[in-house]
């Protein structure tokens, strides 16, 4: 039995004739790889359908915008990677509020002024409060400028381990470190900065 086509020779022969056929073979043969990517992003396999739905469409619809001297695959992943994070960004009501508070309590150690310490997080004490806390870290993250926002997302959000961060993004560890760092400093300022009552009343046990 001779042997399949490579995804490359299949999306060659798409470019060419752009035809329907064609189109489903090459479907075929990235479907179950991007499913898989994308879960990685979204947690949740409805939401990796979308993105995979999303990312054919973008295939069929940008094919003129692909460069030949680059792997097919590659660029395909990439805009899944795009579409996933796009979902996670601009749709808030796709991100589980449960997930998001498996990682609370790493998200929300800010970096206290005062004592020059982390603190751990205590609460929440209250629905109510432990809603207006997170919305704020929410607000908070997406107003990260990039790419501080994007290793947010990547690391307390969809709860990714840092070398698997730093594969998907092409980054070097101690780049991913470096950056996520940076942006829990810097998400904790702004906590500090608009919320002080909020924090204050999350947060405790050290000021005794």
């Amino acid at each position: 039995m001779a042997g399949k086509d490579s995804i490359q020779t299949i999306a060659t022969k798409f470019i060419q004739n752009k035809n329907n056929e064609t189109f489903t073979v090459l479907i075929n043969r990235l479907k179950p790889g991007l499913l898989s990517f994308a879960r990685h992003y979204v947690k949740d396999k409805d939401l990796a359908q979308e993105v995979v739905s999303q990312t054919f469409i973008a295939i069929w619809t940008k094919i003129h915008q692909y460069n030949s001297k680059y792997n097919f695959s590659t660029w395909a992943y990439a805009i899944a990677k795009n579409e996933a994070l796009g979902i996670l960004r601009n749709d808030s009501k796709t991100l589980s509020y449960d997930k998001f508070m498996l990682n609370h309590s790493k998200l929300l150690q800010t970096y206290n002024p005062v004592f020059n310490m982390n603190i751990e997080c205590v609460g929440p004490s209250g629905e109510e409060l432990t809603q207006q806390l997170y919305d704020a870290s929410l607000a908070a993250i997406a107003d990260l400028a990039e790419p501080y926002r994007t290793v947010m997302f990547e690391r307390e959000i969809n709860q990714k381990q840092l070398n698997v961060i730093a594969e998907d993004l092409d980054w070097n560890l101690s780049t991913v470190k470096t950056r996520l760092r940076k942006a829990r400093k810097d998400v904790a300022e702004v906590l500090y900065k608009k919320y002080p009552d909020l924090v204050d009343s999350y947060f405790g046990g050290n000021e005794e």
